[in-house]
């Protein structure tokens, strides 16, 4: 790739400009004198090979990615900070920062480097940025080491401006260990703009007392939090904390304007060499864990290497705010292809937009598949890419197969919050009764809109199938005295059957499409039982819109090839055509016909259609009533069950004589027969097998019992496993 090369040489400046996409390789160490600016401008490599870089002047860093070759120690050295979008360690030995250094996006130490963040005295600062567009990241580490003191942030968005929150609770991870909670996230007690956050509780190194604490960790014995006591102790915790973020430390009032902060930490990072701890899961509990690197991570990798837990994990969401305005949990499952139950372009989840991450600096819940087990971590569970710990973006991560049905349920204030949310997964093998595909619900503070089944919440539930009359019971905790709206996404949902939304309160029926979104509002009043917890449930029906009526169908074979579809309607009016389906599996439908409406008055008729291409199996069939409007209507399903073949195998004579069964093949397949003989309480008294070396053949089969007088039933399987049944009579 071609770049060029700019000078620009004046008495008080000098000005280097590298620019475009290619390569620029320098063998000796590239010093940046004072008041000399260098521009990597483009997507340029660098690459300084056996050599280092000192900065006392200002280095641009563009899209740039510096690479440091080789195996000489010092890399980097200078009076002046020096800032990277990317960074890497190549080749071998030991490279030691002797300056100041920021990355922006991605740190890389490969080969079999060993990177010394923080210099031969440790008093050299290395630091991962965090930003609201970027989160630097260290990118996998296979053979190389990273020692030191490294500085990571984690920016929390937190403001009165576009696109941010107000104060808030964050559930965050500490990926470095060295620091106290006061020396990090307070910042030991100094308030430096643009960094930490004001903690208060009841104990020792809290800024001010408080009965509740606003730094806390989960509890799995109890499944409740519990507020740490000493802001002394060790910031790194495996579990993660739940931290209230009022900005940074200049906020501190509990009405003081809230404004963007950044949690920053230092200490050592987590490498193959000093690998993270397993986090234990209690059998049929919950259990938090911090994502420990300084990097996103995939959480199903995280779940292929772990045991005892779900390929689910719950998220929190402090723009999930509703009327409460306290944040809530967004539930991401693998079932759903980590789509968020709660999404809406108001929260840091979108709607239908998958988000299989964790954060560098995110701490997430996860519950156990009913053992005890343990969440594991490694260098390959790291992604690349970065984003607000509560910010998503788009991505083309996973789809949900074509054959699973999703109904994403979700619950708006009246001012347009989203305020909870929950997710009804269909396909078969996921079973009725729970298990640990369903996700149980973890409540919110503010409004809680779930699922209730046994007893039990939920905030996803798997489900066999939707068929009639499948019912889904919701449950809703802590609404206000207010209009609220549902909203409806369903997503593979199948056309033949209705979906009403039903309200046992005001005894109302609302439509709920299960092609497109819906939007249903509702009112909570002081009205007994309009608060009641139980008070919707969505139930599926056979679809049916008036004004035809179907009065019956039927359908049968009239010979190998060919069946008969016959169907009847009353109230025939509005009519464009009558669209007939079929099926081989009862689900997924295709046309093969259309018949115009005869009556299309208000009168009755009767319809026939020939399927010339009759399956040999099971056949399905369906009747689409078009209405002129575009709407329609189904038919209830009528099945053809499969040709029975024409037995090849006879028994002659019968009645039996003589104890002996003597059996005739016609046009058989050669080879090995299984031969039952069962009484007519279905018990077997006698198994033979016998080899049928001809087409057509008489076998002679005699019982060891003698057969007393009454019906028997002869078993015969052949080569290709088919079962043929003949009744025997012995007199």
């Amino acid at each position: 790739m071609k770049h060029s090369r700019t000078i620009i040489q004046t008495s008080a400046i000098a000005l280097f400009v590298f620019s475009g996409s290619g390569q620029i390789s320098f063998a000796q160490v590239v010093n940046i004198g004072a008041g000399t600016h260098v521009v990597a401008d483009g997507n340029i490599n660098l690459v300084i090979d056996q050599g280092g870089m000192r900065n006392d002047g200002n280095f641009h860093k563009g899209q740039s990615t510096v690479y440091f070759d080789g195996s000489n120690t010092t890399t980097l050295s200078g009076s002046q900070t020096t800032q990277f979008h990317n960074l890497g360690f190549r080749g071998t030995g030991i490279k030691i920062n002797e300056g100041t250094a920021d990355v922006i996006n991605t740190l890389m130490v490969e080969g079999s480097t060993t990177l010394d963040a923080d210099g031969s005295a440790n008093n050299r600062a290395f630091t991962m940025k965090s930003s609201d567009t970027a989160t630097a990241n260290v990118d996998i580490l296979v053979n190389s080491h990273i020692i030191g003191n490294v500085t990571v942030e984690r920016h929390i968005h937190t403001g009165t401006g576009p696109g941010q929150h107000p104060k808030s609770w964050q559930f965050l991870a500490t990926p470095t260990n060295g620091q106290s909670i006061f020396q990090s996230w307070q910042e030991n007690g100094l308030a430096p703009t643009g960094y930490g956050t004001w903690i208060s509780g009841t104990g020792t190194g809290f800024d001010v007392t408080t009965l509740a604490p606003s730094v806390k960790y989960f509890n799995d014995n109890t499944g409740d939090w519990t507020g740490v006591t000493n802001t002394g102790q060790n910031l790194q915790l495996p579990l993660g904390y739940m931290l209230f973020v009022r900005g940074d430390r200049t906020v501190t009032t509990y009405n003081g304007t809230p404004n963007q902060t950044n949690m920053r930490s230092k200490g050592t990072l987590h490498t193959p060499v000093n690998a993270p701890p397993d986090v234990p899961v209690q059998a049929n509990r919950f259990q938090s864990f911090g994502n420990p690197y300084a990097s996103r991570v995939e959480f199903d990798k995280i779940f292929q290497i772990s045991t005892g837990i779900s390929n689910l994990f719950y998220a929190w969401d402090p723009s999930l705010n509703g009327s409460w305005g306290l944040g809530g949990y967004q539930t991401i499952s693998a079932l759903a292809g980590y789509i968020p139950s709660a999404g809406s372009p108001s929260t840091y989840y979108p709607a239908g937009v998958p988000s299989p991450y964790i954060e560098s600096g995110q701490a997430v819940l996860v519950q156990s598949n009913g053992s005890a087990g343990n969440i594991k971590f490694s260098e390959n569970c790291k992604a690349p890419g970065s984003r607000l710990v509560n910010r998503q973006t788009l991505t083309s991560y996973s789809q949900v197969p074509a054959h699973r049905q999703l109904m994403f349920c979700s619950l708006f204030t009246n001012q347009g919050n989203i305020a909870d949310g929950n997710i009804i997964v269909f396909e078969d093998g996921l079973g009725n009764n729970i298990n640990h595909y369903d996700a149980k619900k973890l409540p919110n503070a503010g409004e809680n809109f779930s699922i209730t089944r046994n007893d039990t919440l939920l905030s996803l539930e798997a489900r066999q199938y939707v068929q009639e009359p499948d019912t889904v019971f919701f449950h809703l905790k802590n609404l206000r005295a207010q209009n609220y709206q549902f909203r409806f996404a369903p997503m593979h949902m199948p056309a033949h059957l209705a979906a009403f939304l039903v309200d046992s309160h005001l005894q109302q029926y609302h439509s709920v499409s299960l092609t497109d979104s819906s939007f249903i509002d509702i009112s909570i009043n002081s009205t007994p039982g309009s608060a009641a917890p139980g008070r919707f449930y969505l139930v599926f029906k056979p679809s049916v819109v008036v004004p035809v009526q179907f009065t019956g169908i039927a359908a049968q074979r009239t010979s190998k090839t060919v069946n008969t579809i016959t169907w009847n309607t009353d109230n025939e009016i509005g009519l464009r055509l009558y669209q007939i389906e079929k099926s081989a599996d009862g689900r997924q439908f295709e046309p093969i016909g259309t018949k115009a409406p005869a009556q299309n008055q208000g009168g009755q008729a009767t319809y026939h259609l020939l399927d010339g291409n009759a399956l040999p199996g099971f056949n399905y069939y369906r009747v689409r009533a078009v209405n002129l409007d575009g709407s329609a209507q189904y038919s209830r399903i009528a099945v053809v069950d499969p040709l029975k073949e024409t037995p090849a195998i006879s028994v002659y004579p019968n009645p039996v004589v003589d104890n002996n069964i003597q059996l005739r093949f016609t046009g058989a397949k050669t080879g090995n027969y299984t031969f039952r003989l069962n009484n007519e309480s279905g018990q077997t008294i006698y198994r033979h097998r016998a080899q049928v070396q001809q087409p057509d053949q008489l076998l002679l089969l005699k019982p060891s019992q003698v057969l007393s007088a009454g019906t028997y039933w002869l078993q015969v399987i052949d080569v290709d496993g088919i079962l043929y049944t003949e009744k025997i009579m012995v007199q």
